[in-house]
């Protein structure tokens, strides 16, 4: 079972914010109160807890009466996950249609460029919108591909679409290699569910991550932030298709490969 520190860590995954989660548990704790009392109990400035409260009952976790003084609830775990699911999935619906017309009109305002040989660059902020690029650079793959990360960087990808990409990927006969550090029992169990048979335990350059497809793109980054925070803002990465670095990184990843020990046989002694 997990802490009640991993539960609040697991809730930003669907949206709330440390506060929202220590609210949220802490009235599943204690059933109705006032505003005041769970405030003073959970020790939350009572102005950040109105503005969370707000939050959370917009978002259809807590309920909240009409009475003086007023009085706050916490709906049931199962419903108000589901809750927030659905509003995620209509925000889904909701963008393919708006796309679908929007990008005809953007096409207008497309200006003609003469294809170019030379490598692109650019930089990629925010975590959630890292996990998109690198599941895009999969799901778009033609050749091999080599993860290299942190266990833990895997484990918050196992909650991305990333997983169902790798696999696609390897039923379409592609080749996903992921190489990691030594981790616990529990989290290669997460990692073994990734979607490719093909992981290997090995010692990392460092503790950053490396996607790169050989002969066609390439992710990297710096040093990461270990939070399960799939919001985190500070989290960047480089994307690039230069031939060159692709090829001197998928070099440096081929070696490690042949490094390390497969996730199996450490798992089995």
């Amino acid at each position: 079972m997990l802490s009640k520190d991993e539960v609040c860590e697991s809730l930003v995954h669907f949206g709330l914010e440390e506060i929202d989660a220590k609210i949220y548990v802490g009235l599943l704790q204690m059933g109705s109160v006032t505003v005041g009392t769970m405030a003073q109990k959970l020790d939350v400035d009572r102005g950040k807890a109105y503005r969370s409260l707000n939050k959370l009952r917009n978002m259809g976790v807590i309920s909240t009466t009409f009475s003086n003084p007023t009085i706050v609830n916490a709906v049931k775990p199962a419903e108000a996950l589901t809750s927030i699911i659905q509003k995620k999935e209509d925000e889904i619906v909701m963008l393919q249609k708006l796309a679908h017309s929007l990008v005809e009109n953007l096409n207008n305002f497309e200006r003609e460029s003469a294809p170019t040989d030379l490598s692109s660059f650019s930089i990629v902020q925010g975590r959630s919108n890292i996990y998109t690029r690198i599941g895009k650079l999969i799901q778009e793959s033609t050749e091999k591909i080599f993860l290299v990360t942190t266990s833990d960087d895997l484990m918050r990808m196992y909650h991305t679409s990333i997983p169902d990409k790798i696999h696609a990927r390897i039923n379409a006969g592609g080749e996903v290699r992921i190489i990691t550090e030594e981790c616990t029992a529990k989290a290669m169990e997460i990692i073994e569910q990734l979607g490719t048979p093909d992981i290997k335990i090995g010692k990392l350059p460092s503790k950053s991550r490396m996607i790169v497809e050989s002969k066609n793109q390439l992710i990297m980054s710096g040093a990461m932030k270990e939070s399960m925070d799939l919001n985190d803002d500070v989290d960047s990465i480089m994307y690039t298709n230069s031939a060159e670095m692709v090829e001197n990184m998928f070099s440096l990843c081929t070696h490690l490969w042949k490094k390390s020990k497969p996730l199996k046989t450490l798992s089995t002694q």
